[in-house]
């Protein structure tokens, strides 16, 4: 089914994927100031395996850390709200475009789509999905609209930084993405423990 829910400049509407418990999702662009939709999403996970690069190939291995906990609603450390929230305002401050997955009136994840980041790369700097809404198309139509967008705006690539979780990983390669040779000197140093990925839009 195809829906469109209009929040900011620009409405946009995504068919969500047959699978598991998939649910009508409804993707906008939103405005700068609905960053602080951040604070709705529940990041927490249980992980039992992660991704690591050994001899330049994605290898499995069992998670360093298998909860991941919400982000910290009250302090300013790097997994904050308040942290996720200056990072989202600097990128869309960049030129990045904001989309929200809404469930009726309930935002369930949020994306920011850098379509003219470098010439003819675009990045995906955040994708977040709220743990009881994953698996429901919600990451698929967020993911679908920010490629549309950077395909529009003339990239013919799009780099991830992403966590390095076995579902996360797990998703970017379902959607066509392979490690990135050379990784982006400026994305890597700023999270050297991600899995650098890209995919051709081509």
């Amino acid at each position: 089914m195809i829906c469109a829910r209009s929040r900011g400049t620009e409405s946009l509407a995504q068919t969500q994927p047959s699978g598991h418990s998939v649910r009508l999702m409804q993707v906008s662009r939103l405005q700068a100031e609905n960053v602080s939709l951040v604070a709705t999403i529940d990041r927490s996970e249980y992980v039992d395996v992660q991704y690591c690069v050994i001899d330049g190939e994605l290898q499995l291995i069992p998670a360093a850390i298998t909860e991941v906990a919400a982000w910290d609603p009250n302090g300013s450390g790097p997994h904050s709200v308040t942290a996720a929230i200056a990072f989202c305002e600097s990128v869309v401050a960049r030129g990045g475009i904001l989309l929200g997955a809404f469930d009726g009136e309930r935002t369930v994840g949020l994306a920011i789509i850098h379509p003219a980041f470098e010439q003819l790369l675009a990045w995906l700097a955040f994708l977040h999905v709220s743990r009881p809404y994953r698996r429901t198309g919600a990451a698929q139509a967020l993911w679908n609209v920010a490629a549309d967008i950077a395909v529009t705006n003339g990239a013919e690539s799009i780099y991830v930084s992403a966590t390095p979780t076995g579902s996360a990983v797990g998703f970017y390669l379902r959607q066509g993405c392979r490690l990135a040779h050379p990784v982006h000197p400026d994305l890597f140093a700023a999270e050297p423990e991600d899995i650098h990925l890209v995919r051709s839009l081509r």
